[in-house]
């Protein structure tokens, strides 16, 4: 549409005609211009035939260039998916990776904005994981209650080994099979 819009505001402001006049050829213009990730225009992969504004065919033209149209929609769907695999690779490349937790893990989860202040601390816990849910989800029990929670893996962080303290395994009845979910 950007591209459209840029078009016909150089057509208006030309002012020898209005851009109704001008939108067949600005049409024929974009629909032959070679696309950038199939590498044909959109006339060619339609109709199989090579196409140009009247303004830009010379005298040693050819009026109408035909080619294969299976040979060019392969080659143009191989196109898509090759870009299509480096915008993917690109992206992952910069997404955060996903730091899986196990069962008997202790965790911190996030305060919650809404409940704090400036200088409050960010996470409260520690909790121990007693399940692992579907969707990278964990579900948590607190170590003073039987109270559970359930929290997604961006909302915990892992406390680190030598942080968790020693009286805490004591604390904690793995025995205790009741939980009660939110």
């Amino acid at each position: 549409m950007s591209t459209l819009k840029s078009m016909l505001t150089t057509v208006e402001a030309s002012r020898d005609r209005s851009w109704q006049d001008a939108l067949g050829e600005v049409q024929l213009a974009m629909n032959s211009t070679v696309n950038r990730v199939t590498k044909y225009s959109p006339l060619e992969l339609m109709i199989g035939r090579v196409a140009r504004p009247l303004s830009l065919v010379t005298a040693d033209d050819d009026d109408v260039t035909e080619v294969n149209l299976d040979e060019i929609r392969e080659h143009a769907t191989q196109n898509i998916k090759k870009n299509a695999n480096y915008d993917k690779n690109r992206f992952d490349r910069n997404k955060a990776r996903v730091c899986k937790l196990a069962i008997n893990d202790y965790v911190l989860i996030e305060n919650e904005e809404r409940n704090q202040t400036k200088l409050d601390p960010k996470f409260k816990g520690p909790f121990k994981i007693i399940d692992v849910l579907d969707g990278d989800r964990y579900l948590l029990k607190a170590l003073d209650s039987k109270r559970t929670y359930k929290y997604p893996h961006d909302r915990v962080r892992k406390v680190p080994d030598h942080q968790v303290p020693r009286e805490l395994d004591v604390i904690v009845d793995d025995s205790d099979s009741e939980t009660k979910s939110n």
